[in-house]
C-alpha cells in the first residue's frame, strides 16, 4: 500500500508541472494537498485523500491522472456501481495499448455477456478485481513513464510550462520530501538490507558478538567479520522475497583497519543453488574498498533477480581482517513462472487474430540444462516469421519481415547469441525492434543489427508459441525439440503471457501440463576455481572392485579429475583430462604401469559424465554413458581400494595427505560425485563433517563464454580456458594479445619513408580500426610516393539503351577493396585525383529541363554530383564549360551539343573528400543512334593530411570530442611539443563528479621527463610511466606517444624508446565505454591544462580534427604556432624567441644585449692605451662543435646551416632603427658565419656596435688572420669614419660617412657581408648596398683574434692600421657583436673567476669600466600595457555602493563596532573596578559619607565572575546599625589584601 500512496503523490506533482492552467487551485491548497500527501502516506490513510477536495483537478480522459481515468481507485469503485451496459460501452470507447488493450477487449465479451457479474460469484468479482488491479497498476507504470519522459503527443491539450512553473514546483518540493518513495519505484534504487530484521543476514561464522552478520548494514556502528579460522567466508541476504537488483555497495568495519577489497557477488532463488555474477569482460570479481569509511558502490550492467545474495570476501587488508558492511539497491520484483519438462508447450492467441506492428518487444528470463529447445514461435502467412531457440547452448534468432517477389533479395535473418546457456542459471532475454533496426540483449550484452529485406512490419498471424509448437503439424517449422526448463515473465509487447498463462485467461492454451513453479533439478555442483583446490572423500577400503562416477564441465585441456592409492601397497589409480580426453592412468609395483583414453574434444565446456570401473585384470570407461561407447581393457590388475578419493587436484604436501599426482589441478566444475556406487553427500562435505576442501564453491558452477563476444577483433578465432582467452590472429592482417595492432603501413609514404621501392604492397590506412588491409600499388618517387588503387572500369564501358527513367548504373569494384576502404585512403590522403572521361554520340549529359542532369557520377557516402572532370564542386558544368571552349558557347559540356558525331568531356577530378568514384549514371541513350561511352582511370593519391592535423594551446583551453566508446581495447597515439614542466594531453571521464570512484583514462607530461598513462577501467587506479633520463620532453620538440589498453595489458612508449608495460590479471574488467566527454588539453574542468602543439592524435584508427575545433578566442589555434608568430614586443638585436605558448621570453645568449626583449646594451669606456683581445680561434672551435650538436638536434624552427635569429619571427638583426629593413638576399642554405670546414674561413661577417668619442684618429675594431685579410673600422683624423677590408691580394675602402663623428654623440654601425655583397647602415640613415669587384676573394681567411680600442697583433700590419692606431680609442663602445662572438658583454657578464675556454680567449689591458655611454638611444619603443608593470589605467572602475544595502551594511558595521567598544570598556572596568586597593595595607581615605546607607561590600576574589545567586532566596534581615566609618573600612581593605 506504500507504494501506492507514493506513485499517486509522484503523479500529484507531475500533474502540477503539465497542467498548470487548469488548477484553479490557490498556492494554499496546492500546499496543503501535497502536505496531506505526505502525512496520509506516514499514517497510511487511504490514498484517495492525498486528491484534495479543495481542487476539482480535471485532465483528459486518456490521463491516468484524471479523477475518471480506471487506475484511479475512486472511479473503480463509481464503476463498479454502474450498470454492466455502460461499463461495457465506456470500456468499450478507450484506447489500449498492448495488454491493456487485450485486458479491455475482454472486458467488453466478458461485460457483453455479463457472465462473471452474476450476484453471489465472489470469485468472478474476485478475479476482475484482481485484473483491474494488474490493469490499473500496468496503466500507471506506463503512463508514468510517458510523464517524466515528456510524451505528451497523444493527450488533448497539452499546456505550455512557460511562466506558470513557481507554484508547481513547489507542490513537487514538498510531495518529493514527504513521499520520496513513490519517486524511488520509478528508479528501482531502494536500499533493501537496512529494513530487513537480522535474521535475514546470516554469514559463515563471526568473530564476535560485535562482529556478527546483524550488523554487515551500510553507515553501521560496526560490521561483519569472520571467524579466525573460517577458511571459506560468506555473508548471505536474503530478501524475504524475489528483487530486482541494479547495484551493490559494500564499506569496511566502523573505526577499524578491517575492509575487503575484492570479493564475488552470488545470487540465487535457493540457498543451495547459486549464480556467479559476471561483470563485462567475464569477471567474477568485484573492487571493493581501500578504506573502513568510503562506500564503493558498483551499478550492475544489467539487473538481476534473486531472493538470496551471498558475499564472498576474496582478498582484504593485510593490515587487518576482513571487515564488511553491505547494501543492495533494487526494488521488489513479481515473478511469473512458467516450467516445461519437453512435451508441453503454450499458445497465445492475439487479439484480433493478427499482429501487424512496426515495433516490438519480447523480453522474457529462462534457465535450463538442455542444449536443444524451441524458445519462442510466430508466424504470418505472408511469409513473416520469428523464432527463438536454443542450439547448442547457444541463442539463435530467426527473424523475417516477408520478401519482396520483384527483387527477390533474401529476408531472412539469423544472429547468434550467448554460450553455454546451459548451466541452470537465469538468463535475461530482451529483444527490441523497430522497423528492421534490432537490438538483442542476452545477460548484459547488446547484439544491433539491421534485418535483411525491404519491410519493416512484422506481420504474424493468429498465434504465438512458446516453449514449443501446439498442433506442429499446422505450421511450417522444421523439427524443433520442445523446451525443457523454467521461463519467468514472458512479454510481448507490453502483454506478460506467462501473467494471462497463470490466470487461465482465455486466450491461452497449452499442449501438456504446463508448471507454474520451477520444478529444475539441483545437483550441487562443486565449483574448482583455486590454484590449489581439491576435495577428498573417504571410501571403503579393501574392496576388489573400484567404482566412481561423476560429471565435469570445463574449458581447459589438462587438468587432475581423480586421484586415489589403493590399499596394502598396490599402487594409485590416476584419472586426468589430457587434451580434452580422459586419460586413465594405474600405476602398480612390479607391474607395467596401464594407460589408455577414451573421449574426445571433453573440454567444450558442456556437461560430461565419466563411469570408471577396474577390477582383477579389468578395467572399463564409459564417457556420457552412450551405449556401444565402452573401453574396455585387459590386464593384469590386483585391486584393493584405498581410504581416500581426491578430486580436482592433490593437496601439499603429497607425504602428508598420500596423493602423489604430479598433474595440474582441474579447473572447472563436478556434480554428482558417486564413490563405490554411493552418491557423495556434498553438504556433509561443505559443513567439514565429511572428508576435506579447499579452494572450492559448492551449489555454484561458475563457466561462463569468454569467447562470447568475441574479444578477438579483426576476425581473431578465440580459444579459452577456465580463466583465460588466447586470440589466434593468423591471416587478419593483425598482431597482438586481441589481434588490435596492424600489420601493415597506413600508406605507401610511409613505405617510401622506410626505404622501399616501387610496387605492389598492403596498407591499411584506418590503422587499427574496424577496416581491413587491402594491397594497391605504390609508384614510390623520390618526393613523394603515389598509391593507385585500381578497379574493374579501367577498360572503356559502352553503354546503350538507358533512359532518365531507367538509368544504366555502372558500378565501380575495386580491387581487393571495399567503397569503405578506399574511401577511408582518400580521407587519409593529402591529394587524390580520378581521369574520368564521358564520350557521347548523339547523348546529352546536363541539358535537361528540369536541371536534373542525365548522366551524373556517384562518390563517396552515396552522394550524387553533376559536375565532370576538370571542372569545380557546386557547379554543374565540365571542364570546358569552365573556360567557355565548348563546342556550343551556351552549353556547359561538348556531350550537351547532342550531334550525331563523337564528342567528349574529360578531365580530372580532384576534390579529396568527393572521392573515389563509386558508380557512373548514364541516362540518354535510349533514342535512335544515341550511344555512350566512359572512361575511369584509377585512383590516385599521395601525402597523408593526417599526420599534420595540428592545434596549438596557448591558455588553460580544453577541447571537447564524443566520448569513447571502445569495448575492450583502445590505442592511442599522437605528437605532442612543449616547453611546459607538466599538463594533461588527453583524459576522458566517467560517471557523475560526486562519486567516490570514477572509472577514467588519461595521458599526461606529469613532469619534465615522465609521461604518464593513468586509468581505472574497474579494478583500481593503474598507472604506467615512461621515464628518460637523456632527454626532457619540454625541449620545444616533437616526441610520440603511443598507449594501448586491453584486458590482457597496458603499455606506453614515448619516441622510439622500449614499452613500458603492465600486464592485466586475469578476469580482467575492462569496459572502456564512457558517459562524459573526451577531453584534449586539459583535464576535466580544465584542469592542468598542457600549453604547446599536439598533432595526429588517433584512436582506435581514427584521427581526430583538432584543427577543426580550434578556436582563438578560446586560446586555440591551428598549426602549432605560440606567441613568437605575432608577438607584442620582437626580440631585438638577434635575440630569439622562445616559445612558451602562454608566453615568449627572448634568448639573448647569441646577441651582445641582455634584458627581456635584449634592449639593454652592455659596454665600457676606454682610456687611452685600453684595448680588448678576444682569440676568434678557440671561439670559432666552439662554434663549430656547437654547430654539429645543433645537426644532431636542430633547433627548433630552423634548419641545419642557418645563422640562428635569422628565420625567428620579430628577428632583426643588430641594431634596427627607423626604417631598418633586413637586406633582401637569399637566406636558405646560407652558412653559419664562422665556420667553413677546418680552416674556418668565412664567407660572410656580421658586425655592429655604437661608439661615442671626442678623438681622433682611432681604430674601433680590428679583426686580423693568420694570413694577409683583415677587416678594420677606423676613425680618421678628420673624424670620420672608415670600412677597410683586405680579401686576398687587394685592400678594399669605403668611407661610412663624410661627417665627422667626434661629436661626443652616439652612432652605430651595421655590417653585413655575404660573398661579395656588402650591406652598410649608420646611425638612422638608410641602408646601403656594395658589390665587391670579382678580383676580391669572397671568404675572409683564417681570422685570428678581434681587437677594440687598439691593435697589439704581432707580425705585418698594414701601414694605415699603423697610422690610426696611436695613441688608441678614447671613449666608449657598447654592444659590440662579430658574428657569434661579443666581447664586451663577455668580459662583464661571465662569471668570476673565468672559466678556462674564456680566460684563454679574452684579454683586457688598461682599465675597462663597463657603462652603456656609447649606447645608441632607442627611438620611440612601445611597450604594451600589459607588458609594462608601472602601466596605470586611465580610467578606474567606480563601484555605486550608495543604495539602500550600503546604508544597511554601514549601519549594521557601525553597530557592531559601537558594541565592540563597549564591550572593551565594560571589560575594562570589570578588571580595574579596585585599582589601588590591592598594592597597600593602608585604610583608604574615605570619600563616601553616605556608606551607612549602602549594603556592606562582601570580600572580592580577584579575576572571578561572582556566583549565580538562586532564584528563591529567605528575605534578608535588617541591617545593623551601621560602625564608625573608620572601622568599617578596615576589616574589608584586610580582606582584600589576604585575598590578593
Amino acid at each position: 500500500m506504500l507504494d501506492e500512496f507514493s506513485y499517486y503523490c509522484s503523479f500529484i506533482s507531475v500533474q502540477l508541472l503539465l497542467f498548470p492552467s487548469r488548477l484553479p487551485c490557490t498556492l494554499t491548497g496546492m500546499m496543503l494537498s501535497s502536505i496531506a500527501c505526505g502525512i496520509f502516506q506516514s499514517l497510511y490513510v487511504p490514498w484517495s485523500f492525498c486528491f484534495s477536495p479543495y481542487c476539482l483537478w480535471r485532465f483528459p480522459a486518456s490521463s491516468p491522472l484524471s479523477l475518471s481515468h480506471p487506475v484511479s481507485r475512486l472511479s473503480v469503485l463509481r464503476e463498479r456501481a454502474r450498470s454492466p451496459g455502460k461499463r461495457a460501452r465506456e470500456v468499450g470507447t478507450r484506447t489500449g495499448r498492448g495488454r491493456l488493450g487485450d485486458v479491455r477487449r475482454e472486458d467488453r465479451k466478458r461485460l457483453g455477456g455479463g457472465r462473471e457479474e452474476r450476484v453471489g460469484k465472489k470469485e468472478g468479482r474476485r478475479d476482475r478485481e484482481r485484473e483491474e488491479g494488474r490493469r490499473g497498476e500496468n496503466e500507471r507504470r506506463f503512463w508514468t513513464l510517458k510523464i517524466l519522459k515528456g510524451t505528451t503527443e497523444s493527450w488533448t491539450e497539452p499546456r505550455a510550462l512557460v511562466g506558470t512553473m513557481g507554484t508547481p514546483l513547489l507542490c513537487i518540493l514538498l510531495a518529493t520530501v514527504t513521499g520520496a518513495r513513490g519517486w524511488g519505484w520509478y528508479g528501482c534504487d531502494e536500499e533493501l538490507v537496512a529494513s530487513l530484521y537480522y535474521r535475514s543476514l546470516g554469514a559463515s561464522s563471526y568473530y564476535g558478538f560485535f562482529t556478527g552478520p546483524r550488523f554487515a548494514r551500510l553507515h553501521g556502528t560496526s560490521g561483519w567479520s569472520p571467524a579466525i579460522g573460517d577458511r571459506n567466508p560468506w555473508l548471505q541476504i536474503d530478501l524475504m522475497k524475489k528483487h530486482k537488483i541494479r547495484a551493490v555497495a559494500t564499506q569496511g568495519s566502523f573505526n577499524s583497519w578491517d575492509w575487503v577489497t575484492r570479493y564475488m557477488l552470488l545470487y540465487g532463488d535457493r540457498v543451495d543453488s547459486w549464480t556467479p555474477f559476471y561483470q563485462r569482460g567475464h569477471n567474477s570479481t568485484f573492487f571493493g574498498n581501500v578504506n573502513e569509511s568510503a562506500v564503493v558502490r558498483h551499478d550492475l550492467h544489467y539487473h538481476i533477480t534473486a531472493r538470496y545474495i551471498r558475499i564472498v570476501p576474496l582478498a582484504w587488508n593485510p593490515r587487518g581482517k576482513i571487515g564488511l558492511r553491505l547494501g543492495l539497491y533494487g526494488c521488489p520484483y513479481k515473478s511469473d513462472v512458467l516450467y516445461f519438462d519437453g512435451d508441453d508447450a503454450l499458445s497465445y492467441r492475439f487479439p484480433k487474430g493478427v499482429s501487424r506492428t512496426l515495433w516490438d518487444v519480447f523480453a522474457f528470463s529462462f534457465k535450463t540444462e538442455e542444449k536443444e529447445g524451441l524458445l519462442l514461435h510466430s508466424e504470418g502467412i505472408q511469409g513473416d516469421y520469428v523464432t527463438l531457440e536454443l542450439k547448442n547452448a547457444q541463442l539463435l534468432l530467426h527473424m523475417s519481415l516477408g520478401s519482396n517477389p520483384i527483387h527477390g533479395r533474401p529476408a531472412h535473418t539469423t544472429v547468434m547469441a550467448g554460450g553455454v546457456l546451459n548451466d541452470l542459471h537465469w538468463h535475461y532475454l530482451r529483444l527490441d525492434r523497430f522497423g528492421r533496426d534490432v537490438n538483442l540483449t542476452l545477460d548484459g550484452e547488446v547484439q544491433r543489427f539491421l534485418l535483411n529485406g525491404d519491410f519493416e512490419k512484422l506481420n504474424l498471424d493468429n498465434e504465438m508459441f512458446i516453449g514449443g509448437l501446439v498442433r506442429a503439424r499446422q505450421k511450417n517449422l522444421a523439427y524443433r525439440e520442445n523446451f525443457r526448463g523454467c521461463m519467468e515473465n514472458v512479454i510481448f509487447n507490453r502483454v506478460n503471457i506467462a501473467d494471462l498463462a497463470v490466470r487461465g485467461h482465455s486466450r491461452i492454451s497449452s499442449e501438456g501440463k504446463v508448471a507454474f513453479r520451477c520444478l529444475d533439478p539441483v545437483p550441487h555442483p562443486i565449483n574448482f576455481g583455486g590454484p590449489h583446490n581439491f576435495v577428498q572423500v573417504p571410501g571403503f577400503p579393501r574392496r576388489g572392485r573400484f567404482a566412481v562416477s561423476f560429471r565435469f564441465r570445463t574449458w581447459d585441456l589438462t587438468g587432475m579429475l581423480l586421484f586415489s592409492s589403493l590399499s596394502d601397497g598396490l599402487g594409485h589409480v590416476e584419472l586426468m583430462l589430457s587434451d580434452g580426453q580422459v586419460n586413465v592412468s594405474i600405476a602398480q609395483p612390479a607391474r607395467k604401469k596401464l594407460q589408455f583414453a577414451a573421449g574426445y574434444r571433453l573440454n567444450d565446456g558442456f556437461w560430461h559424465e565419466v563411469n570408471f570401473a577396474a577390477q582383477e585384470n579389468t578395467a572399463v570407461i564409459s564417457i556420457d554413458d552412450v551405449a556401444g561407447a565402452e573401453f574396455r581393457v585387459s590386464h593384469p590388475l590386483q585391486i584393493r581400494t584405498g581410504t581416500s578419493y581426491f578430486f580436482g587436484g592433490c593437496p601439499k604436501p603429497a607425504s602428508l595427505w598420500g596423493c602423489h599426482s604430479n598433474q595440474t589441478a582441474f579447473h572447472g566444475c563436478m556434480e554428482l560425485l558417486k564413490v563405490d556406487g554411493q552418491l557423495v553427500n556434498l553438504t556433509l562435505v561443505e559443513f567439514h563433517r565429511l572428508g576435506r576442501y579447499a579452494e572450492v564453491l559448492f551449489d555454484t558452477c561458475g563457466i561462463t563464454d569468454r569467447c562470447f563476444p568475441n574479444p578477438c577483433e579483426h576476425g581473431g578465432r578465440c580459444y579459452q580456458s577456465w580463466d583465460d582467452f588466447i586470440c589466434y590472429c593468423d591471416l587478419t592482417g593483425y598482431k597482438g594479445e586481441i589481434c588490435h595492432q596492424p600489420l601493415y603501413k597506413e600508406s605507401c609514404e610511409a613505405y617510401r619513408l622506410s626505404g622501399k621501392t616501387s610496387g605492389n604492397f598492403t596498407i591499411d590506412p584506418d590503422g587499427s580500426g574496424p577496416l581491413k588491409p587491402f594491397v594497391v600499388y605504390c609508384d614510390i618517387r623520390e618526393n613523394r610516393a603515389w598509391t593507385v588503387v585500381r578497379h574493374d572500369r579501367q577498360w572503356t564501358t559502352r553503354v546503350t539503351g538507358s533512359s532518365q527513367e531507367r538509368p544504366f548504373l555502372g558500378a565501380i569494384q575495386y580491387w581487393n577493396a571495399s567503397w569503405e576502404e578506399v574511401s577511408a585512403l582518400a580521407n587519409a590522403s593529402q591529394h587524390c585525383e580520378q581521369w574520368l572521361e564521358f564520350s557521347c554520340y548523339n547523348s546529352r549529359l546536363l541539358n535537361t529541363a528540369g536541371g536534373y542532369p542525365f548522366s551524373f557520377w556517384i562518390g563517396r557516402n552515396e552522394e550524387q554530383h553533376f559536375y565532370w572532370g576538370g571542372s569545380q564542386p557546386g557547379i554543374q558544368r565540365c571542364a570546358c564549360g569552365l573556360d567557355k571552349s565548348c563546342v556550343d558557347p551556351t552549353l556547359y559540356c561538348n556531350c550537351d551539343a547532342d550531334e550525331p558525331q563523337w564528342r567528349t568531356d574529360k578531365g580530372l577530378l580532384t576534390f579529396v573528400d568527393h572521392l573515389p568514384v563509386t558508380q557512373v549514371v548514364v541516362g540518354d541513350t535510349n533514342r535512335s543512334n544515341s550511344e555512350a561511352q566512359f572512361f575511369l582511370k584509377p585512383l590516385r593519391c599521395y601525402g597523408d593530411r593526417n599526420s599534420w592535423n595540428t592545434i596549438s594551446f596557448h591558455t588553460g583551453a580544453s577541447l571537447l570530442f564524443p566520448p569513447i566508446r571502445a569495448n575492450y581495447s583502445l590505442d592511442v597515439s599522437f605528437y605532442f611539443k612543449t616547453t611546459a614542466e607538466s599538463g594533461v594531453f588527453l583524459e576522458n571521464m566517467a560517471g557523475r563528479p560526486w562519486q567516490w570512484r570514477r572509472p577514467y583514462l588519461r595521458l599526461e607530461l606529469n613532469t619534465s621527463r615522465d609521461v604518464v598513462f593513468a586509468f581505472d577501467v574497474g579494478n583500481g587506479d593503474e598507472n604506467l610511466t615512461v621515464h628518460n633520463e637523456e632527454v626532457e620532453f619540454n625541449d620545444d620538440e616533437w616526441h610520440l606517444v603511443r598507449a594501448e589498453i586491453n584486458v590482457k595489458l597496458a603499455r606506453l612508449r614515448v619516441d622510439h624508446g622500449p614499452w613500458e608495460i603492465r600486464p592485466m590479471p586475469l578476469q580482467t574488467y575492462i569496459w572502456l565505454e564512457y558517459d562524459r566527454p573526451l577531453t584534449v588539453g586539459s583535464a576535466e574542468h580544465k584542469r592542468r591544462p598542457f600549453l604547446g602543439c599536439l598533432r595526429a592524435m588517433r584512436l582506435n584508427g581514427i584521427t581526430l580534427n583538432l584543427e577543426g575545433r580550434a578556436n582563438a578566442s578560446e586560446g586555440t589555434s591551428p598549426n602549432c604556432t605560440g606567441r613568437c608568430l605575432h608577438p607584442k614586443l620582437p626580440c631585438f638585436h638577434g635575440g630569439r624567441c622562445v616559445e612558451r605558448y602562454s608566453y615568449y621570453t627572448c634568448d639573448c645568449d647569441l646577441t651582445a644585449f641582455e634584458g627581456p626583449y635584449c634592449n639593454h646594451d652592455i659596454g665600457g669606456f676606454f682610456e687611452e692605451g685600453t684595448w680588448v683581445r678576444y682569440n676568434l680561434q678557440s671561439a670559432l672551435r666552439s662554434a663549430a662543435q656547437e654547430f654539429s650538436h645543433m645537426l644532431s638536434r636542430p633547433v627548433p624552427g630552423y634548419e641545419p646551416g642557418y645563422v640562428p635569429g635569422y628565420d625567428t619571427p620579430g628577428y632583426v638583426p643588430g641594431y634596427h632603427g627607423p626604417g631598418y629593413q633586413l637586406p633582401d638576399y637569399p637566406r636558405p642554405g646560407r652558412p653559419v658565419p664562422g665556420y667553413r670546414g677546418p680552416v674556418y674561413n668565412v664567407t660572410g661577417e656580421e658586425v655592429s656596435f655604437s661608439f661615442s668619442t671626442t678623438s681622433a684618429p682611432a681604430v674601433l675594431l680590428y679583426v686580423s688572420s693568420f694570413v694577409q685579410d683583415y677587416m678594420a673600422v677606423l676613425i680618421k683624423e678628420d673624424g670620420t669614419l672608415q670600412l677597410r677590408y683586405q680579401l686576398g691580394t687587394s685592400p678594399y675602402v669605403y668611407p661610412l660617412t663624410t661627417r665627422p663623428v667626434t661629436d661626443g654623440q652616439s652612432h652605430s654601425i651595421n655590417i653585413t657581408r655575404v660573398y661579395r655583397s656588402l650591406f652598410i647602415q649608420v646611425d638612422y640613415f638608410p641602408l646601403m648596398e656594395q658589390k665587391f669587384s670579382l678580383l676580391v676573394d669572397s671568404q675572409l681567411d683564417s681570422p685570428k683574434a678581434l681587437y677594440l680600442g687598439r691593435v697589439m697583433e704581432t707580425g705585418v700590419i698594414d701601414p694605415e692600421i699603423q697610422r690610426y692606431n696611436t695613441p688608441g680609442f678614447s671613449g666608449c663602445l657598447s654592444g659590440v657583436r662579430f658574428n657569434n662572438v661579443s666581447p664586451l658583454k663577455t668580459h662583464f657578464r661571465a662569471p668570476r673567476p673565468f672559466p678556462r675556454d674564456i680566460s684563454e680567449a679574452l684579454r683586457v689591458q688598461g682599465d675597462l669600466a663597463e657603462s652603456n655611454c656609447g649606447a645608441m638611444p632607442h627611438s620611440g619603443l612601445e611597450v604594451p600595457p600589459e607588458l609594462d608593470p608601472w602601466y596605470l589605467p586611465p580610467d578606474f572602475i567606480y563601484y555605486h555602493d550608495d543604495g539602500w544595502v550600503a546604508i544597511i551594511i554601514g549601519f549594521v558595521v557601525t553597530l557592531l563596532l559601537l558594541g565592540l567598544i563597549g564591550l572593551l570598556v565594560l571589560f575594562y572596568l570589570q578588571n580595574h573596578r579596585y585599582k589601588g586597593s590591592y598594592h597597600t595595607h593602608e585604610p583608604k581615605a574615605t570619600h563616601d559619607y553616605h556608606a551607612a546607607s549602602k549594603a556592606p561590600l562582601p570580600p572580592s576574589t580577584p579575576a572571578r565572575a561572582p556566583a549565580p545567586q538562586p532564584q528563591a532566596q529567605a528575605p534578608a534581615p535588617a541591617p545593623a546599625p551601621a560602625p564608625a566609618l573608620r572601622d568599617q573600612n578596615l576589616p574589608q581593605i584586610l580582606e582584600e589584601s589576604r585575598s590578593e
